[in-house]
């Protein structure tokens, strides 16, 4: 009951603040290659458009391909460009490109390659049945099963991830203006109170009281104390940035497994639903300047 009601709450505090466009991945996403967990070191796939996007080192080495990355400059141009060949099938895609050569023959993606934490990241299914494979999403699991055709003698456990919010806190790529001016020597806590100055440009509620830019707000850190949410329009962009401040760890059930012993306030991604304590979303945002 209290997860749930804690799911409204926020839905409420998302509908009356803000539209934040459509969630992307709220869970781990996991991969599979003839029934073996692919590992992913650092950059974690995540899902883009209802597309599901991967690093594609990873997993097209795990199906038997070569990777190769070049970048090259013409004039103010920068262009990084991924090469992915497998026997007689030869993959080229530019990053930031829709555009696709497979073959000798043009591919439209439904989503552009891009550079994601220092990994190029591509859309799963197209690589991986460029290469030849079928692909299965098994969304109960949150677990894309690609198969090469081989016989699957002893299959790999499906990890389990029954939390809805990841710790591994990332920002939304091309949105962290907000997070420059919500995080960087503006929020500060002194005996359990939150304060910060409202954003130029920039929405937030707390509860049914609407925040008014460039005014100081002091909240209690807390049980009880509810969340506070926070979202910035882009113009001409179709998704926004968006944050909620939990003043109480144990917001809902799946917050408080995660945090219920951090006596600060917590910080979520709307959308993606990654979360972390304030002081740990303050250091990274140190590095967006």
């Amino acid at each position: 009951m209290l997860k749930k009601l804690g799911l409204v709450l926020m839905s409420t505090v998302m509908l009356l603040g803000m539209a934040l466009g459509s969630a992307s991945a709220a869970r781990t996403v996991y991969v599979q290659v003839d029934g073996k967990n692919v590992s992913f070191p650092d950059a974690k796939p995540y899902v883009e458009s209802n597309r599901v996007l991967i690093p594609v080192r990873f997993v097209s080495e795990s199906l038997g391909a070569k990777v190769d990355y070049k970048k090259e400059t013409v004039g103010k141009r920068v262009s990084r460009t991924v090469y992915v060949t497998l026997g007689d099938k030869n993959i080229s895609l530019e990053v930031n490109s829709k555009k696709v050569l497979v073959d000798g023959s043009i591919v439209t993606l439904d989503v552009p390659a891009r550079v994601k934490q220092d990994r190029v990241f591509v859309p799963l299914r197209f690589v991986s049945e460029a290469l030849g494979a079928t692909v299965e999403w098994k969304s109960s699991q949150s677990l894309v099963s690609i198969s090469t055709g081989k016989a699957v003698a002893d299959p790999d456990p499906v990890p389990s991830d029954d939390n809805m919010y990841s710790t591994e806190f990332e920002w939304k790529a091309g949105y962290t203006d907000l997070a420059k001016e919500l995080f960087v020597d503006n929020m500060k806590v002194s005996n359990g109170k939150l304060t910060f100055t409202m954003p130029q440009g920039a929405t937030g509620n707390y509860g049914n009281t609407k925040l008014v830019s460039g005014k100081n707000y002091t909240f209690e850190i807390g049980k009880g104390k509810g969340a506070i949410s926070f979202a910035k329009v882009y113009p001409g962009r179709d998704e926004q940035e968006g944050y909620f401040i939990n003043l109480d760890s144990s917001f809902n059930e799946d917050l408080a497994a995660l945090f219920g012993n951090v006596n600060e306030a917590i910080v979520v991604t709307s959308g993606g639903y990654t979360a972390a304590p304030l002081s740990e979303v303050q250091k990274l945002a140190q590095n967006l300047k």
